[in-house]
C-alpha cells in the first residue's frame, strides 16, 4: 500500500500542472492527515512555483467529523509552515451522503450547518479565504435538493462569500447539464443565487432556534441509530427493500 501511495504521487508529478487540482482526503479526522499530502507532494518537488502543488481539501464526512473540524482546521492553520504553502486560501469538502448515513438527515444538516459557521469563524481569525466544497448527490438522502436557488440560500450567512463549489455526479449531469438551454438555466439558477446571497442581509438564527434545532436533532438521531443499528428487523428489510446485495 506504500508503494502504490508513493507510485500515485510520482505519477502526478510528472504530470502537466493543469491535469490536476484538488486532492480531497476522504474521512478526514485530524491535521496531520492535510500535512501529509503537503509533504508528500513536496518530497516529489510538486510546488507551487512549478504549478504542480495541489489545492490539499479535507473531506469532512460523519457526524464527529463534522463536529470537530473547527478544532482541525484551528490545528492545521496553527501550522506556519503550512500557513506559508496555501497562500491564503483553504478549501474544505463538507460531506452529505456518509453523514445522512451516520446520524439521519436531520441532525447531518443540522452538523453540516453549525460546523460551516464554525470554521468559517476559525479561517476569519487567521485570515484565511475559505471555499466550501459541498459533496452532494442527486438523491435528498444525498443532500440533493430539486430546488436548487432556495438550497443555496439554505447555507448558513457568511460562508459563501461569492465562492461556492459543489459536485455535479451521476445522472444529475445529465439532467442539468445535458441540454444546452438546460445547462444555461442551471447556471442562470447558481449565478442567481449567489448574486442574491452575496448583497441581501441573511436572517441570524436566534439562540432559541439553535437549541430547539439542536434538541430535535439530537432526538432524531439517537431514533435513526436506535432503528439502523440495533432493530433487528433492519438489516433484512432494506436488504429486501433495496437492490443492496446486487450492488458492489
Amino acid at each position: 500500500d506504500i508503494r502504490k501511495t508513493l507510485m500515485v504521487y510520482k505519477v502526478a508529478s510528472e504530470l502537466e500542472p493543469e491535469a490536476l487540482g484538488a486532492y480531497v482526503i476522504s474521512q478526514a479526522n485530524t491535521a496531520s492527515d492535510v500535512l501529509a499530502v503537503v509533504l508528500l507532494q513536496k518530497q516529489f518537488n510538486m510546488t507551487r512555483k512549478n504549478g504542480k502543488l495541489m489545492r490539499v481539501v479535507p473531506l469532512f464526512e460523519t457526524l464527529n467529523d463534522l463536529e470537530n473540524s473547527p478544532k482541525q482546521l484551528e490545528a492545521l492553520f496553527s501550522v506556519t509552515g503550512y500557513i506559508g504553502s496555501i497562500n491564503g486560501k483553504q478549501e474544505v469538502m463538507v460531506g452529505y451522503s456518509d453523514s445522512a448515513k451516520d446520524a439521519g438527515r436531520l441532525a447531518a444538516c443540522w452538523a453540516q450547518y453549525t460546523a460551516q459557521e464554525a470554521m468559517a469563524k476559525v479561517a476569519d481569525k487567521y485570515g484565511i479565504e475559505l471555499t466550501f466544497f459541498h459533496g452532494k448527490g442527486g438523491t435528498v438522502g444525498r443532500g440533493g435538493n430539486p430546488a436548487l436557488y432556495r438550497a443555496i440560500l439554505s447555507h448558513p450567512p457568511n460562508t459563501i462569500n461569492g465562492r461556492f463549489r459543489v459536485t455535479e455526479q451521476g445522472e444529475m449531469i445529465r439532467q442539468n447539464f445535458g441540454d444546452m438551454e438546460i445547462a444555461q438555466r442551471s447556471l442562470d439558477i447558481y449565478t442567481a443565487a449567489l448574486l442574491r446571497e452575496s448583497f441581501v442581509k441573511r436572517v441570524e438564527p436566534k439562540q432559541e432556534w439553535r437549541d430547539e434545532m439542536q434538541r430535535v436533532s439530537d432526538v432524531s438521531c439517537a431514533a435513526y441509530r436506535h432503528t439502523v443499528r440495533e432493530d433487528p428487523r433492519f438489516v433484512p428489510y432494506f436488504r429486501q427493500a433495496t437492490p443492496e446485495l446486487e450492488l458492489g
